[in-house]
């Protein structure tokens, strides 16, 4: 039993048992055919005829190997054993058949579709902010003063825009009144009262100890003491501070 699964082994390993198969089959088919008992002879000049003689005529009249035919060829034959051509296309799928349609699409009934509403278009809402205008600038008249003026001993002096010909402190109390500019615009001239004494950063015309009127740049300071006539003593003294000449 060893020697024949062996060699059934091998045969299977070598994809040669179908022939083993064959030679099995053929090896058992040889006695039976030499068992069977043979036809008797026909004596000459005389003609036989049987009904196995003409069945084994008939089929040994039909071919054992049939002509393959072109659409045998195209199929694809499966063989125990056989290896598979992996570049070989793979077969394609059969096409589905078209489902019928339902009854629903038979009908010929017209079916109005409502069409979608349309969307107004929103408008967006802008948010303004309030424009501040701008702060007018300030205008002065050519040839215009910034001074500060007041009593030298008080808590602070008063900012004054002085123009041409105005007095100082007041109309009712005319001390000092602005004359104008000199030629070359740089220095206003101020007209003094006789009551005041000048001391500070102005020149005085015609001399400092007859001092009619004064000439301030700008930035220059002049205290002016009021002087009393009868007495000779200082009963008020005004600082004058000439900022800026427009």
């Amino acid at each position: 039993m060893n020697v024949l699964s062996t060699t059934w082994r091998q045969l299977v390993r070598l994809r040669l048992w179908p022939v083993a198969v064959l030679l099995v089959a053929a090896l058992a088919a040889v006695p039976v055919l030499l068992s069977r008992e043979a036809e008797p002879v026909a004596e000459p000049g005389v003609p036989t005829t049987s009904v196995g003689s003409a069945k084994a005529s008939d089929e040994l009249a039909e071919p054992v190997v049939a002509q393959a035919t072109t659409e045998d060829r195209s199929r694809r034959r499966r063989v125990l054993g056989m290896r598979k051509n992996p570049f070989e296309p793979a077969p394609l799928p059969k096409p589905k058949k078209a489902k019928k349609a339902s009854s629903a699409s038979d009908d010929k009934t017209d079916v109005t579709t409502s069409e979608p509403p349309v969307a107004s278009p929103v408008t967006p809402v802008t948010v303004t902010t309030p424009v501040v205008p701008a702060p007018k600038k300030k205008t002065y008249v050519k040839g215009s003063l910034i001074v500060r003026f007041g009593d030298a001993a008080g808590d602070s002096l008063t900012r004054i825009n002085l123009q041409k010909l105005a007095p100082l402190p007041d109309d009712e109390d005319q001390l000092l009144v602005y004359t104008g500019l000199t030629k070359n615009g740089k220095k206003a001239k101020f007209l003094v009262d006789s009551t005041l004494d000048a001391t500070g950063d102005g020149s005085c015309h015609p001399h400092p100890s007859n001092c009619e009127t004064i000439e301030l740049a700008a930035g220059e300071t002049e205290f002016f003491d009021v002087v009393d006539p009868e007495t000779g003593d200082i009963s008020t003294q005004y600082e004058l501070d000439l900022v800026d000449i427009k």
